[in-house]
């Protein structure tokens, strides 16, 4: 009896591989604000040096190299061009709601995105989720509420929370998009496009789109801020989402969705080690929340996969041109 190959079996690997990445994404505010540079500036600096960083890696490999100049004049090379754009409009607009909201505020508006993705994927991948599934987010986004503690918020004026409630929002529905769009075409196409093109094409296409930036926004960056800049270019762009992009095609929209749930909780320890900000009682029962939904979610999956004879149920119906082995191959 043959079964397609479903995105989360054996997908330990890939689970580790994620929950690494958001680690690397919860330490992306501390190098923004450390860089002192505007929001549109910080992304056009972003693109640049980590689509530079990743073009010397497809330099010295011919195979890459022939592959990027492939997807790049093909329609899937647009598409993620287009994938692109979401993920760099959902910098700016994070970055800038920062200016109007408070982070913790910021971070728990923004984490709306797991359930944003759960029913952007039923809609476009046709990806089913239960109750379960439901349950394990809903824990998720309570512990997100305990770590950022958005009541410490109140008497803010209510003008600027609006924007920042609008702009954060824009920002999780423009990210979802983005892994959504991605994500169909490494299932779509019979060769998918590896990581590294992906995100390569990804940051070429932000740099365009955002280098008029250097032109509308005044802006001076210090010494120090430059190391910050570099430092998010290399490690907290390239390095970061080609570690993401290689577990996507591993993973279902569903658990993808939960374990994004690792990165606010990442962000608090940043600010305990870089700030001094102590960790409430609260903010520790937030991370056992986030930990157990993560877990959860995996483990309700991996039972839901296996049949009572020890076969592979589809949980992501595809159509039959899909490929069992998906090629190995964009948070803030």
């Amino acid at each position: 009896m043959s079964f397609h190959r479903a995105p989360d079996r054996g997908s330990s690997a890939a689970v580790a591989l994620l929950c690494a990445g958001m680690v690397m994404s919860g330490t992306i505010g501390y190098f923004v604000v450390e860089s002192g540079a505007p929001p549109l500036v910080v992304v056009f600096w972003r693109c640049v040096i980590g689509g530079c960083a990743l073009l010397v890696v497809v330099g010295v490999r011919p195979g890459t190299r022939q592959e990027l100049c492939m997807t790049v004049r093909s329609r899937t090379g647009v598409v993620l061009a287009g994938s692109g754009v979401l993920l760099v409009a959902n910098w700016v607009l994070v970055f800038t709601a920062y200016e109007h909201l408070s982070i913790g505020v910021a971070t728990v508006i923004f984490h709306v995105e797991p359930f944003i993705l759960l029913g952007l994927g039923a809609l476009f991948l046709h990806e089913r989720f239960n109750r379960a599934t439901l349950g394990w987010a809903g824990l998720g986004f309570l512990g997100i509420a305990c770590v950022a503690q958005p009541w410490a918020a109140a008497g803010q004026e209510a003008g600027a929370l609006l924007v920042g409630v609008g702009l954060t929002l824009v920002a999780a529905t423009a990210y979802a998009g983005s892994i959504v769009v991605v994500r169909a075409q490494q299932g779509r196409t019979g060769s998918a496009p590896s990581p590294l093109v992906i995100v390569t094409i990804q940051l070429i296409a932000g740099a365009v789109i955002t280098s008029p930036s250097l032109v509308v926004v005044p802006h001076q960056v210090s010494a120090p801020g430059w190391a910050h800049l570099v430092v998010l270019g290399l490690v907290n762009t390239a390095l970061m989402y080609l570690i993401i992009y290689t577990a996507y095609p591993r993973l279902g929209t569903a658990t993808i969705g939960v374990l994004a749930f690792v990165y606010p909780a990442a962000a608090v320890v940043v600010d305990l080690i870089a700030y001094g900000t102590a960790i409430t009682t609260a903010q520790w029962a937030g991370f056992a929340a986030i930990t157990a939904a993560g877990i959860g979610q995996v483990l309700t999956t991996s039972r839901h996969l296996q049949q009572p004879d020890g076969s592979t149920t589809l949980t992501n119906p595809a159509p039959e041109h899909r490929k069992s082995e998906l090629v190995q191959p964009a948070k803030e």
